[in-house]
């Protein structure tokens, strides 16, 4: 496949995605979102939403593999980045979930682990064969049932977005975020910060990369949400609070955030996946 044509893998009508899960009864609804802004050229942002199902006479399970990335190091060198970071790991934890006979989802973690070496080798070999400054952020999640297993490189984010509240789940890979993390700046003095968009980690800017692995369940009122930093650092957290619990569906949410975005002026990418679980029918 062109790289150049992997900066998302929708699955059903663009935007959104539904599965079946027999063994909880839940249907997970996804949607997503990408633009390239109010300002930019160009789009150095990807993203990724599949669902796979499994299914026999006995059983059936919908596994979702969804995936963000920010690629930085130039114009080409960032677009290009992204979209292989986000090919890859989508089509290494396919074949794994496809080839394996163990149970899931103990076996998550495993996977994002070798979905993330996998994915730095390639950009990194890639920007090596170009001579290219290249590298991309990467938030990436398995989705079994309401067991959610995330990855992370950089700064992208991974939100648990329930009717009151926002957590952040992810810890940003940059400069600014160790400095909060030593004490020398405040959270809010990070905001605004010089070195808020200077990273510590990216997929594929040298031979090894450094990330995070987080383990949550998602509730029937819970969404997940997976963006670049084109999103959070436009948008405030009660305002995608606001959005993603008002809007009719992930789908819906996802626009509706990326047009909040551009109200505001949209200086950078902006990428967003939202999963939101239906709860199951009562008896």
């Amino acid at each position: 496949m062109d790289p150049d044509q992997t900066d998302k893998f929708p699955v059903a009508d663009p935007g959104t995605a539904r599965s079946s899960n027999a063994e909880s009864g839940q249907i997970p609804d996804v949607g997503w979102s990408l633009d390239k802004g109010v300002t930019r050229e160009n789009n150095e942002d990807s993203l990724a939403a599949v669902t796979l199902n499994q299914a026999s006479e006995a059983a059936s399970l919908a596994i979702g593999v969804y995936a963000v990335a920010d690629g930085i190091g130039g114009e080409q060198g960032g677009e290009i980045a992204s979209q292989l970071a986000v090919h890859t790991v989508v089509r290494q934890l396919m074949v794994e979930v496809a080839e394996t006979d163990a149970d899931l989802p103990e076996n998550c973690r495993p996977w994002l682990e070798s979905a993330i070496a996998l994915a730095n080798q390639v950009v990194h070999e890639k920007g090596q064969t170009e001579n290219m400054n290249m590298g991309t952020t990467l938030v990436m999640a398995v989705v079994v049932g309401h067991d959610v297993h995330i990855a992370n490189v950089g700064d992208s984010r991974a939100y648990l977005i329930s009717p009151t509240a926002i957590h952040q789940i992810t810890h940003d890979q940059s400069l600014a975020q160790a400095l909060v993390d030593n004490g020398t700046i405040t959270s809010e003095q990070a905001d605004d910060h010089p070195t808020r968009n200077v990273l510590t980690q990216a997929v594929g800017s040298a031979e090894d990369v450094a990330f995070d692995l987080f383990d949550e369940t998602l509730t029937d009122d819970e969404s997940l949400l997976l963006c670049s930093d084109g999103l959070w650092n436009t948008l405030g957290d009660e305002e995608i609070i606001r959005i993603v619990r008002t809007a009719a569906t992930p789908k819906a949410a996802c626009q509706a955030l990326v047009d909040a975005c551009k109200l505001k002026g949209a200086r950078d990418n902006i990428a967003a996946v939202l999963v939101r679980p239906e709860p199951a029918p009562q008896n």
